[in-house]
């Protein structure tokens, strides 16, 4: 069999002193899609952002298409509050080289340049392809109707609901051989979020591997294969897209029956 799409294994990180998730094991194979559910504040962010080396995992592995992305090996640790670590110590994992080598991340919150336009948003993220085939700039158009229509908008000037299309239309002309998407629906209007709902399913089925983190159970039933229960930093349960119950029997498992 080949090697999956990508290969957590015992990793546990966080934003120094603090851990805020542990030993997490993940498995995602070609052609599959996973979700992510649990309370806020648990740690989902947290894992998603060292999956894709914007912060440094403290320790286990990260594997995409067989390659090791991170250091081995524990972190050092931080002995003196006044010596800046980061100033002299190699990261143990390159944010670059998770991008290039296509592990896309699109985070939640719009995180993009305010002062660029639309247009130059896009030509940025194609830059991460690295000769990769992927998401055309005239399909990504077809997608996101809104999105052809503010192409020379500047950023800030965009709704959010806009802002959250251009972000998921960056990550697909960076050609990802994963999708990673934190919440892409959080905060928006009904309309709004249906049509970016409609848009991811569509690239879902184009077979693309999705990492998904999303409050709407419904949502998550029609994009992913396997779901994992992420509770207190730790993975509390795995069950499959059939296996799965509604929004208030996944809270029971959380919380139990009288959450």
């Amino acid at each position: 069999m080949s090697d999956p799409v990508l290969h957590v294994k015992n990793l546990s990180g966080g934003y120094d002193p603090v851990q805020i998730f542990q030993e997490i094991d993940l498995i995602l194979h070609q052609g599959e899609s996973a979700g992510i559910f649990g309370p806020n504040g648990h740690g989902k962010t947290t894992f998603l952002k060292t999956l894709s080396g914007l912060i440094d995992p403290w320790s286990g592995t990260i594997r995409f298409h067989g390659d090791l992305m991170n250091r081995e090996g524990e972190r050092g640790s931080r002995k003196w509050r006044n010596f800046n670590y980061d100033a002299v110590t190699r990261r143990r994992m390159d944010p670059k080289k998770v991008a290039w080598a296509g592990l896309i991340h699109v985070q939640q919150g719009n995180l993009m340049f305010p002062e660029l336009t639309v247009d130059e948003t896009l030509s940025i993220s194609s830059e991460a392809a690295r000769g990769r085939d992927g998401w055309t700039p005239e399909q990504v158009r077809d997608l996101f109707p809104r999105v052809a229509e503010r192409r020379g908008h500047k950023i800030r000037f965009l709704s959010g609901g806009e802002r959250q299309m251009v972000s998921v239309a960056a990550g697909l002309l960076s050609a990802p051989r994963l999708l990673i998407l934190d919440e892409p629906t959080l905060g928006l209007s009904p309309k709004i979020r249906q049509e970016l709902c409609d848009a991811i399913l569509k690239v879902r089925k184009t077979g693309m591997p999705i990492i998904l983190i999303d409050q709407d159970v419904g949502f998550l039933e029609q994009i992913i294969d396997t779901l994992y229960l992420f509770d207190h930093g730790r993975i509390s349960g795995r069950m499959t897209r059939e296996e799965m119950p509604d929004h208030d029997g996944l809270m029971a498992l959380l919380f139990g029956e009288h959450h």
